[in-house]
């Protein structure tokens, strides 16, 4: 009877995510060739409230089912099925893996920095020698990714553990997502015969809006996220956090 139960519940909520996914991918500012969603903003609550599994399907499904009604081709919607279900499963899992873990977030950034930093040194090097294999798109993926690694170190001075925790969860999540979205992009608009040159011209035009979409849904989850946790935490019975997390609303980047 519990697992039936269980499993209704879990119906419930995925039901109700993937629907606020699908809406929020509505809810666009036009940014460049691309656009700013608020899809990943309710993929990665439902992962931060009802776990990884229930975040990345929701997101799945969602922003998925958006690209197909709104008529995206195949290459669209077919990145959207993966990218959203790992960065919702990655977040939503690797912040309950953190907090339950005790881990130190702030030990946590500060490494993530130095080795993004010593990388960045890396690829930057070879690929300023003569005949190098490295390109420049590279240095400039890894020099983003650098940067938000040292703004997330630098933030984490001013934060509480939990919520270190929160931010790193993001930065994976996100990272992976925007990541994804350049590389898978190219590689599929391959499949329909468009040239590398031309893919990748459409990829880093539209990286703008993604890296945007990122910042913007970290911007508005970090404050967000204690005041929904603490209003939802009573109807949520997927909730296993109350043990280790300490509100402070006061305080909503505080743990």
């Amino acid at each position: 009877m519990k697992r039936s139960t269980d499993y209704l519940y879990k119906l419930t909520y995925l039901s109700v995510f993937t629907a606020l996914c699908f809406i929020g991918t509505m809810i666009t500012i036009p940014f460049g060739t691309s656009k700013v969603h608020l899809g990943n903003f309710f993929c990665i609550f439902a992962g931060l409230l009802c776990g990884g599994f229930i975040g990345g399907l929701a997101g799945s499904l969602g922003m998925g089912l958006n690209d197909i009604v709104f008529g995206y081709p195949y290459t669209t919607y077919v990145r959207t099925f993966v990218l959203k279900f790992l960065m919702g499963f990655i977040v939503g899992s690797l912040f309950r893996f953190l907090i339950k873990k005790q881990v130190k977030g702030k030990l946590l950034s500060i490494i993530t920095a130095s080795l993004m930093v010593a990388l960045f040194t890396f690829i930057l090097v070879n690929y300023l020698q003569p005949n190098s294999k490295y390109t420049l798109i590279l240095v400039i993926f890894t020099a983003i990714l650098t940067s938000g690694a040292i703004l997330l170190a630098v933030l984490s001075f001013k934060m509480q553990n939990i919520s270190n925790c929160l931010a790193f969860s993001l930065f994976a999540g996100l990272s992976v997502n925007v990541v994804g979205e350049f590389f898978i992009r190219i590689l599929l608009d391959m499949t329909l015969g468009v040239e590398y040159t031309v893919a990748l011209k459409t990829s880093i035009l539209k990286l703008p809006g993604a890296l945007f979409t990122s910042i913007i849904t970290i911007a508005l989850i970090l404050p967000l996220f204690y005041p929904v946790y603490n209003a939802t935490k009573k109807l949520n019975k997927l909730n296993n956090l109350d043990e280790y997390i300490k509100l402070d609303t006061s305080k909503p980047i505080k743990s």
